[in-house]
């Protein structure tokens, strides 16, 4: 027989045994792994804790494989990275429904309580974990503009796209997209652009919304990883294309001369030439580099380019380069708001330009009023997004922070506007009010 006291969590040893402590130890460890219950990817749940999934750890959507589900959206970046089965720990959260609560064999463990089932209503956070959110997506936005600029500055200087530096950059995004809240991401990089902001924060942009729209495709992470390069690296070419043409363009919506049409025209051919010449890279990146303005009613270019032959994560790029360009005033236009841009796109897509099924989920994810947009009701009150309607987007939940004459509510009010109370004014959205954060910051500091 051994007998054991504690056991050091760095080692898996024991502080003092009579013999076997080897032996003990790995008993004992086997233990650990009995309390793990294996379960499928359709069974996990909110409140249950994951402790170990079927997949390599970087091919999984989260840095740890340890960890508590809190909501839906954990649960189906999972299943997008392909786990089918994984374990979860009863000990550290809820177990399957009907199971009897398990204990540990290890004699001085503790087992918590069992956490209260999620309710089915989807969970509506508190404004001030909302504003965390969208501070903690700025930042990390500003950290990885300064990454994507020093990679570009190096390739406008060498005219060299390193496919080892493109691949780490690309990582590098995904590991910031699978650690934020995908409605924070969305915003932070769609709102606060300067019109005349450099190339590469075009790139991370394009390239982040284009991750987005996969995950919401069920895209496996290997072709997210691939598509998220070519969208990293679609305008490459743009750097061969003299300062002042690229400022007429982006400045003005006025005809250019020949020779200046044909010249920025040449970036799309001449990026994918580029990474050609180097080597390196995948076809299809190359692919998405000389076609993504071949426009799929044949307005696009290179000429010689059908838009109805283009791959799926060509078009995938079109919708997001197109939405960013709406955002930022591309052309010379008045820059939009993040609604405003959904609803251009989608009459853009529906004129046949863009594929209007990939904008359809891209609005259907997003909602036609993104979370964390500060809105004005049909009732004269003021409001945030706060949680999409996938049934309804355009009745989504919101929290409502201020009263018709502009007073702030004390308590503010959780309203679903498509499941409102009969007796209660009916409310609607009216329109968006300003920009995000500022005004949602000043709707409850």
């Amino acid at each position: 027989m051994w007998r054991t006291r504690t056991i050091d969590p760095a080692t898996g040893g024991t502080d003092s045994t009579k013999q076997g402590d080897r032996r003990s130890a790995a008993g004992l460890r086997r233990s650990y792994v009995m309390a793990y219950r294996p379960i499928t990817i359709d069974a996990l749940q909110i409140g249950m804790h994951v402790a170990k999934l079927d997949v390599a750890w970087f091919r999984s959507p989260f840095m740890r494989h340890s960890f508590l589900i809190r909501t839906n959206e954990q649960i189906e970046k999972l299943r997008r990275a392909g786990v089918k089965h994984l374990s979860i720990d009863p000990a550290k959260g809820l177990d399957l429904p009907g199971t009897p609560a398990s204990t540990p064999n290890e004699p001085n463990a503790v087992v918590q309580p069992s956490a209260t089932p999620a309710p089915s209503t989807p969970e509506v956070r508190s404004l001030a974990t909302m504003a965390q959110e969208l501070l903690t997506a700025r930042t990390a936005r500003a950290q990885l503009e300064a990454s994507v600029q020093t990679t570009f500055s190096r390739i406008a200087k060498t005219g060299i796209v390193d496919p080892e530096e493109a691949t780490h950059t690309v990582h590098a995004i995904s590991a910031v997209a699978q650690a934020l809240n995908t409605h924070a991401l969305f915003m932070a990089f769609s709102q606060g652009r300067e019109g005349h902001a450099p190339l590469s924060q075009h790139a991370l942009a394009t390239c982040s919304f284009s991750m987005i729209l996969a995950h919401a495709a069920d895209y496996n992470l290997m072709a997210i990883q691939e598509l998220a390069t070519g969208a990293l690296l679609h305008d490459i070419g743009l750097m061969q294309v003299p300062p002042n043409v690229l400022q007429r363009i982006h400045d003005t919506s006025t005809t250019l001369s020949e020779q200046n049409r044909r010249t920025y025209e040449a970036h799309a051919r001449g990026g994918a030439i580029l990474l050609e010449r180097r080597g390196g890279f995948a076809s299809t990146v190359e692919q998405m580099v000389a076609e993504h303005h071949a426009y799929l009613n044949g307005s696009g270019f290179p000429p010689e380019t059908g838009g109805a032959f283009t791959s799926d994560m060509t078009r995938i790029v079109m919708v997001t380069d197109r939405y960013d360009e709406l955002l930022t005033g591309f052309g010379g236009a008045s820059p939009l708001t993040p609604h405003q841009s959904l609803q251009r796109l989608y009459q853009e897509g529906q004129e046949g330009r863009y594929e209007s099924r990939l904008i359809s989920l891209f609005v259907k994810v997003m909602g036609i009023y993104p979370v964390y947009s500060y809105v004005s009701l049909t009732t004269g009150e003021r409001a945030i997004v706060s949680v999409i309607n996938s049934g309804k987007l355009h009745q989504p939940i919101v929290t409502i922070t201020h009263d018709p004459s502009g007073q702030p509510y004390i308590v503010p009010l959780v309203i679903d506007l498509a499941n409102q109370d009969t007796e209660a004014p009916p409310r609607g959205i009216r329109s968006v009010l300003g920009t995000i954060p500022t005004e949602f910051e000043r709707a409850f500091h």
